[in-house]
């Protein structure tokens, strides 16, 4: 996976305190490894069901194999709260409607994904890219944007935004 470009961000939260994160669309668990490390308590989710043995040696992570587009997640998730919910490089719009009501009082939402420009873009799928600065203008209830970045991704090929939203 690509670094993220609010990465510095991530890992000072990581590291100033532990408690409970939500990894959305965690892939191979790059994130939730590096969580678990520092002494989170991970719910790790994705699609793949073979990527669960990506997560066996990992202290602290619970692996659970959802369909994001087709299962809410506040129906397995809400009655956690997380201080740290990350989604990176997967988009599905109507997912970021409930992420506030997963999140405690001041919790962080990391979010970084690609983004379509002038019909282009690193999907096929249009409709799983942004929009140039949807972020910037997206309205989640109680969540309060502190960063946005629009424009090239570290390795400078494709187009992204990326930002974290606290809690209010």
């Amino acid at each position: 996976m690509i670094k993220i470009h609010y990465l510095d961000e991530l890992q000072k939260t990581i590291h100033l305190n532990s408690d409970n994160a939500l990894d959305l669309g965690s892939g191979k668990g790059k994130y939730s490894n590096l969580l678990s490390k520092n002494g989170w308590n991970v719910d790790s989710v994705d699609l793949d069901h073979k990527l669960k043995k990506y997560y066996r040696n990992l202290t602290n992570v619970n692996f659970f194999q959802i369909d994001l587009e087709k299962k809410s997640i506040t129906k397995k998730f809400l009655p956690y709260h997380y201080s740290l919910i990350l989604l990176f490089r997967f988009l599905h719009r109507p997912l970021l409607k409930n992420i506030p009501k997963l999140l405690k009082k001041n919790g962080l939402l990391f979010l970084e994904t690609f983004m379509i420009k002038n019909n282009i873009g690193k999907l096929s799928n249009k409709n799983y890219m942004l929009k140039s600065h949807e972020l910037l203008r997206l309205k989640m209830d109680n969540m309060k944007l502190i960063h946005f970045f629009q424009g090239k991704c570290t390795t400078r090929k494709h187009l992204i935004q990326s930002a974290i939203f606290k809690k209010l």
